[in-house]
């Protein structure tokens, strides 16, 4: 059944079946909320014997023939796994878990190309996602769930499509262009595979089937308890499990006592891969094999790779506990050859011979990282703006001045103008609008006061627009507080369906209690926990700060360095008008001036309150 005869809007479920089956989809009858609380359930006596490949002919036309048993049935499913390809299907319940939207953020930025996510996707009846990939062959999808809201379907596993409802009556719904008829099912990437993987160890659960992440592989061979724990070369052949544990230990208390931002997913791995490198340097596989290399042997043995981001994994689960208390004691054991961090291996080399003219030569492999020639520089997209011309999408930018300048009501006045979707600021285009979240622990008692008086200068008023006030105090130097932000971004996120665009600190001493802001290890970590923000959820962070007594952005060179704008506010003690001044505009000149109004407003909503208000001056 092709997708120019089939009408999503009209197909009965026995069609959405039958197309489903075309696809190489196992599509069974799904029992219906009204049969009990486990109805997200095939609705046969028996499905075990449906896992291992498509269900004959007749046995689906008795379900949605002419006359078959469950054509008048609302709900269907999918059996995953080996029943319909190697289909897998990832869940992110993140309506009521923001920590399956960190997740599926952090796996956005992880993505090597632009298509590497792109698949068949649906939104759920509970208001959740679920993407359909097809698993590698040298891969068997795990069957799990995961406290965080990120569910895994593979073998074994079963999942409810659309158009079956919910118990809130809402449908299943495949998202606009992305129905599996329309966009196929992409194959998953190798290295989403490891992160689901890495998501259940670090979770407590188990995988089924097993797989090498290093060279695919049998079930794990266990070999008999040498008497001695060295080879002839003093490599160790046995006691290698606590050497991979004492090495894992070492490094990852050596990352918090170097930086106490917990690493995202990605840096961990990187971080597995290149202490295996002294892993594997200085241990050796009990088994013998000339046409495996030692790495493919310690795999097989269940003492490879995998073993070591396992053990990875579990000592992050501890970072600020366990790990925290290890790295104030001091420096980490440090387990032979392990050095603390070890610098970046040098690229392999390969030998080749020119046989015209008898040269030998090496060359170098191909770089990891991303390199453009001159053609491909060109065709770089130009930057994008939040407002034109001055705050950068998807930057890091600063408005500064001293005490009483009035910069917190030009940064609350721009920020309600991108909240509230108007056509621009102060003169200038605002090229994107949407959800915007203000953390302000100083001051928010009269925020309503400050939002009226610019509603009443702006005649407009509206209870739903997307502006969101985080009032707590928080400490950006902790790891745990700047989850809990992360945590509270993805919360808004999964309300608005759509992430913020905007997230202002205000002011930026406020989130660093008792640090010297002119050290440039802890502004560096303030820029990470900035970074973390910006790169999960594509939002631009302002932060609202003072200046040093000679006039210029208080504390380390960092902030300066970081910044993708820079904006000064100056305005004389008891003057109602000051100006702004563009210090650093990325990819746009800079240098200009601004001219702006604090003007007092009567509260119409509020008749015995005024409150301040900035404005572009004539």
């Amino acid at each position: 059944m092709s997708d120019n005869i089939f009408d999503k809007e009209f197909a009965s479920v026995p069609e959405f079946a039958r197309i489903y089956r075309e696809l190489g989809i196992q599509a069974v009858p799904a029992r219906e909320p009204r049969e009990g609380k486990s109805w997200k359930r095939p609705a046969l006596t028996t499905w075990r014997d449906l896992e291992t490949g498509l269900a004959p002919d007749d046995t689906f036309n008795s379900w949605y023939g002419p006359k078959g048993e469950h054509i008048a049935r609302t709900n269907l499913g999918v059996i995953t796994g080996k029943a319909s390809g190697g289909v897998f299907v990832i869940d992110l319940d993140w309506h009521n878990h923001p920590e399956a939207a960190v997740w599926w953020h952090e796996m956005q930025a992880l993505a090597q190309t632009a298509g590497d996510l792109v698949t068949a996707q649906q939104t759920t009846g509970g208001g959740g996602k679920q993407l359909l990939f097809r698993a590698p062959k040298d891969w068997s999808p795990p069957t799990n769930k995961t406290p965080i809201g990120v569910d895994v379907r593979g073998e074994g596993g079963f999942a409810v499509l659309a158009p079956s409802r919910h118990e809130s009556g809402r449908q299943y719904q495949w998202d606009e262009g992305l129905a599996p008829w329309e966009i196929g099912i992409s194959d998953a990437p190798r290295w989403l595979c490891d992160q689901i993987d890495a998501l259940i160890v670090q979770y407590g659960g188990h995988r089924s089937g097993g797989t090498n992440p290093v060279t695919p592989t049998g079930p794990v061979i266990h070999t008999p308890t040498p008497e001695t724990g060295t080879n002839a070369f003093g490599l160790k052949i046995d006691g290698r499990e606590d050497y991979c544990a004492r090495l894992v230990w070492a490094r990852v208390v050596d990352e918090r006592r170097q930086v106490p931002i917990k690493p995202g997913r990605g840096e961990i791995e990187q971080m597995a891969e290149a202490l295996f490198v002294i892993f594997e340097r200085n241990v050796k596989s009990r088994l013998t094999d000339p046409s495996k290399s030692n790495a493919e042997l310690l795999e097989m043995e269940g003492r490879g790779l995998s073993m070591l981001r396992q053990k990875m994994h579990a000592a992050f689960a501890q970072w600020d506990n366990k790990v925290a208390v290890h790295a104030e004691a001091g420096p980490p054991e440090k387990p032979q050859g392990y050095e603390s961090p070890r610098p970046t291996e040098p690229a392999a080399e390969t030998v080749k011979f020119n046989t015209a003219t008898g040269e030998i030569y090496t060359e170098q492999a191909p770089p990891e990282m991303e390199v453009l020639r001159m053609r491909e520089i060109r065709r770089l997209p130009n930057p994008e703006y939040l407002v034109d011309g001055m705050v950068i999408d998807n930057g890091l930018g600063f408005i500064f001045g001293p005490p009483g300048c009035g910069k917190t009501f030009i940064q609350l006045s721009m920020a309600l103008s991108v909240a509230y979707a108007l056509p621009s600021w102060w003169g200038r285009k605002i090229a994107k609008s949407g959800p915007v979240i203000y953390i302000s622990s100083e001051g928010s008692s009269d925020m309503k006061f400050r939002i009226g008086a610019w509603e009443n200068e702006n005649k407009i008023r509206s209870d739903d627009v997307p502006f969101f006030l985080i009032r707590q105090s928080m400490n950006f130097m902790s790891p745990t507080d700047v989850t809990k932000l992360l945590k509270a971004v993805a919360w808004v996120a999964t309300e608005e369906r759509v992430n913020p665009v905007m997230v202002v600190v205000d002011t930026v001493s406020r989130v660093l209690p008792g640090v010297d802001e002119n050290l440039q290890k802890d502004v560096t970590l303030f820029i990470k926990a900035c970074d973390m923000i910006r790169e999960a959820f594509g939002a631009t962070v302002v932060g609202v700060h003072h200046t040093s007594r000679a006039g210029n952005l208080r504390g380390s060179t960092v902030f300066d360095g970081a910044g993708d704008f820079l904006l000064g506010v100056e305005r004389e003690e008891g003057a109602n008008t000051g100006q702004i001044i563009a210090k650093k505009i990325k990819s746009a000149p800079d240098g200009w001036r601004r001219p702006f109004e604090l003007k007092s407003v009567e509260l119409s909503t509020w008749p015995e309150e005024t409150s301040l208000c900035a404005l572009p001056a004539p």
